[in-house]
């Protein structure tokens, strides 16, 4: 009994920052980086202290759903590879990052401020770009994608059209899949392409230009 008692107290706690957790992963969705702890704890239907208690501050708590943000994209690429036709999934991994991005607006703050950026750039290259790379590749070699995009594109792709959806998303709320349709037929291969001038951005580049505009 007296162990059962013990343990209580541990699950109730669990239990308490998992749910400080999925309200904070809708409230930053919805609302961006500015959303305080406060609201959380109102989405939660717990009190601020219980927040506070878990999270002393927003940081802690972007860090406490980085991993869950970076196994959304990871899953994305893995369902993307599965795709036996390489320009449905090249084009249904973009729409499937721009998607994610627009659908929340707090992806940036937690996956690439300042004190997150280096992780963000290893989980990146290591977990999520090797399978990126191996769509990309497929869906060159098959002539659905033109030759000159580099993998390392698709997230400053998603980015550009998760702007649109935030500036947008007062007055329209899904006219962001207009653009986002626009820049992935804009991938496609097609006889005779001129070369995009300049070329693309280094991996570094790209994951600290997403730093800086999160």
């Amino acid at each position: 009994m007296a162990a059962s008692l013990a343990r209580a107290p541990r699950a109730d706690a669990q239990r308490n920052r998992q749910r400080v957790m999925d309200a904070a992963a809708r409230v930053f969705a919805e609302r961006g980086a500015e959303a305080t702890l406060n609201d959380i704890a109102c989405a939660a239907g717990v009190g601020v202290g219980t927040v506070y208690r878990k999270f002393p501050d927003k940081e802690a708590l972007f860090d406490a759903l980085f991993d869950e943000k970076i196994e959304a994209l990871v899953e994305l690429a893995e369902q993307a590879s599965k795709l036996t036709d390489a320009g449905v999934a090249f084009r249904g991994l973009l729409l499937g990052v721009m998607t994610k991005r627009a659908s929340d607006r707090g992806l940036d703050a937690i996956l690439t401020s300042p004190g997150r950026g280096t992780r963000f750039a290893e989980e990146l290259g290591q977990r999520f770009l090797p399978t990126v790379d191996r769509l990309v590749a497929r869906a060159i070699d098959a002539g659905e994608l033109r030759a000159d995009f580099s993998g390392h594109e698709v997230c400053i792709l998603g980015f550009m059209v998760g702007k649109v959806a935030d500036i947008t998303r007062e007055t329209g709320s899904t006219v962001w899949q207009r653009y986002a349709q626009m820049v992935i037929d804009g991938t496609r291969h097609v006889q005779g392409d001129a070369p995009l001038v300049p070329g693309p951005l280094s991996f570094e580049q790209n994951v600290a230009a997403l730093g800086r505009a999160g």
